[in-house]
């Protein structure tokens, strides 16, 4: 395929990401009814182009919520490198919901999924990989699985509650109750 026309897919897919992204912060629309139809419409594609890219609204979603995540990703390496606090990195998931929370409000909702936590989780333990369990306070490595899935739910769920709250409390805050929740910061990492 040549350049010209790669240029032109990569252009339509953003267009269409773009415009589905926008249908859901600006016009704050249920996943489930933002149809292929309506943005198709305002990208000016017929649905043959849309179909070539995606398999439908949800997959579109999928790739901005991946997308997202890989820059949420990026900044909290970046915040892991400069101060490394584990405490500061989850207050950067906070401020990064915060500041998409439209979008987010309707993932977490519609979509019942927690990539972003799944993916902030998976880089946390990349990162202590060299740390032993016991410094986690478990008996095994078994148990610190089972306390991982636990957590990226239990985060997920209070991303959500948080969210649907209007974001009242601040990302130190809570922080602050997920220090006094969970037993997951070994000492040192905070």
């Amino acid at each position: 395929m040549n350049t010209k026309n790669n240029q032109l897919s990569r252009s339509t897919d953003e267009k269409i990401i773009r415009e589905v992204h926008r249908q859901i912060e600006e016009h704050h629309r249920p996943i489930s009814r933002i149809t292929v139809r309506s943005v198709c419409e305002a990208v000016n594609i017929n649905r043959s182009t849309f179909y070539a890219h995606y398999r439908d609204v949800y997959d579109v979603v999928e790739k901005v919520e991946r997308r997202m995540s890989e820059m949420l990703t990026t900044s909290l390496l970046d915040t892991l490198d400069q101060t490394g606090s584990i405490t500061k990195l989850f207050e950067q998931v906070f401020r990064f919901v915060k500041e998409y929370r439209q979008f987010y409000q309707l993932y977490f909702h519609e979509m019942h999924q927690s990539g972003i936590i799944g993916i902030a989780w998976d880089m946390l333990n990349e990162r202590t990989a060299h740390l032993d369990y016991h410094q986690f306070g478990f008996e095994n490595e078994q148990e610190m699985t089972y306390a991982g899935a636990f957590f990226v739910h239990g985060l997920t769920a209070i991303l959500q509650l948080w969210l649907d709250n209007g974001c009242v409390e601040s990302p130190e805050e809570l922080v602050q109750i997920l220090i006094r929740q969970y037993s997951l910061l070994p000492e040192g990492l905070s």
